[in-house]
């Protein structure tokens, strides 16, 4: 009987031993798979319009830089358009807040839907690039820190931003 007894602890301990090292690896592998951050983004331009015979022209002031633009009635920009009509359009990425873990190699492509270009720059990371549109344009950096980064647009400030959020996954 305790031949028996010491065949079944070795089965055992073999066992746990082949599950630990196939956790090991497996956590290994998952680890080496985290390396690299693939993130999309698209720069777009919203654009919404009325009447003053719906309502009122805004004329509250507007930050400057770009990112926001009013077109009063009678603006060139509404050529065609019926008369009274008024316009407003801003800048924006079509996601506010991206994420990637400290440590990882991020890849971020970001596609030019309107505008001609985009002037982009991450300051923390010291990335500046252009964005034209009907392009996808790529930046790659390191993340070795926690934290919120801002990616900005400096063409269309202050309102075409994001935010890159750096977590210790």
């Amino acid at each position: 009987m305790g031949k028996k007894l010491w065949l079944l602890a070795a089965i055992a301990v073999g066992v746990v031993a082949v599950g630990v090292a196939s956790v090991a690896v497996s956590d290994s592998d998952a680890k080496a798979a985290v390396k690299t951050r693939m993130i999309y983004m698209s720069a777009v331009e919203w654009k919404g319009s009325s009447n003053v015979s719906k309502e009122a022209f805004p004329t509250s002031p507007l930050p400057s830089g770009g990112g926001y633009e009013r077109f009063e009635p009678g603006n060139a920009e509404l050529a065609g358009q019926a008369s009274g009509t008024w316009a407003i359009e801003t800048y924006r990425f079509d996601t506010a807040v991206v994420a990637a873990c400290k440590g990882e190699r991020v890849v971020l492509k970001i596609f030019g839907v309107n505008a001609k270009s985009h002037e982009i720059t991450i300051p923390d990371f010291d990335k500046s690039f252009t964005v034209y549109r009907g392009q996808l344009a790529t930046s790659v950096f390191k993340v070795k820190e926690t934290g919120i980064f801002p990616i900005i647009c400096i063409t269309h400030k202050p309102a075409h931003t994001a935010d890159l959020i750096v977590l210790d996954c």
